[in-house]
């Protein structure tokens, strides 16, 4: 279930509602497959927002599949009984018609890095935080910089759904102190400096925590993003914002299946490659090559980045080319 927030003239006038969107997989089951969410309709009040989310969870309830483990999901009892049936399904036990989806545009799904000020006065600044591990390495004492600024007790923390902190909620007598800690630690450096491709990238756990890893991924993703780095600034491509994503199985939960360049692990050191999803993660990429090591993929995307920078359009983004020059005939 998504919920898309619908802002009209500074003001919140409700949510379009989107069901059915789910990523996971499993290797060698066609039944199973990634999907995006479906917008069903529009709730212009919190009352008729959580009424529908209630029984869109009912609709499920009664008529999920109870016999499958893998094919459970709510995305599944969509596609089974339809779109439409399952729209008019939860209408009828809400009490009331959805309104007409409202337009709205999605045109980036990256944070907002550095320091940004709310409409309160309020500071707030997005720590790159790789692959959402906060720890004290050989590059930088993360941990110990954000258990200074916590101390502080002059901050607030939120985490972002691209595996980054935000120190917020800071007043702005505060902020040159606090920036004081992180500059003290780095951590402004840190930030700064990081590659566009690292600060869009994400993996999931995989190895050692996950007991479903198939391959590694947020300790193995760091070093392949460096010699990603070393490929693209070969063909004069660093500031390119390429979204790249890994995961150590096919459920999907560093969302692979909408990357630019997505790395689903098959088994140790290998993984499914795909390719031509778009920047704004609004389309599905498809699977390229099957079961790559780390020479094969550097190989294919070497040649990849060649092309791309001698054939791309202007302002062409890399998943979009992905998609015009390998599966255009598909």
């Amino acid at each position: 279930i998504g919920l898309i927030a619908i802002i009209e003239n500074d003001k919140l006038q409700g949510f379009n509602i989107a069901i059915g969107g789910g990523l996971s997989t499993t290797h060698g089951n066609d039944e199973t497959y990634a999907r995006l969410a479906t917008v069903i309709g529009f709730t212009n009040s919190e009352e008729k927002t959580l009424k529908a989310i209630y029984e869109i969870l009912t609709v499920q309830r009664d008529y999920g599949n109870r016999s499958d483990r893998k094919l459970a999901r709510l995305k599944y009892t969509v596609d089974r009984l339809g779109i439409e049936w399952f729209k008019e399904e939860v209408e009828k036990r809400i009490g009331f018609k959805f309104e007409e989806e409202r337009p709205y545009t999605f045109t980036s799904r990256s944070d907002y890095y550095g320091w940004e000020q709310n409409h309160e006065g309020l500071w707030y600044y997005t720590v790159f935080v790789e692959n959402g591990r906060v720890l004290d390495d050989e590059k930088v004492a993360l941990k110990s910089a954000l258990l200074h600024v916590a101390k502080t007790g002059k901050v607030n923390f939120r985490f972002t759904a691209n595996q980054n902190v935000i120190i917020s909620d800071v007043n702005e007598k505060d902020k040159e102190a606090i920036g004081e800690i992180l500059n003290q630690y780095k951590i402004l450096e840190h930030t700064d400096y990081a590659s566009p491709i690292r600060k869009n990238a994400m993996a999931c756990v995989a190895f050692p925590t996950c007991p479903l890893a198939l391959a590694e991924a947020q300790r193995y993703m760091p070093s392949l993003l460096t010699k990603i780095e070393l490929l693209l600034a070969r063909h004069q491509l660093s500031d390119e914002e390429i979204i790249i994503r890994m995961t150590g199985c096919p459920n999907g939960c560093a969302r692979s299946y909408i990357a630019e360049i997505g790395f689903v692990g098959t088994g140790l050191g290998k993984y499914n490659l795909h390719l031509g999803g778009d920047h704004e993660g609004k389309r599905l990429n498809k699977i390229f090559k099957k079961s790559l090591g780390e020479e094969e993929i550097l190989s294919e995307l070497d040649g990849l980045f060649g092309d791309f920078k001698k054939e791309k359009n202007e302002n062409e983004k890399f998943g979009d080319y992905s998609l015009r020059k390998l599966f255009s005939t598909i």
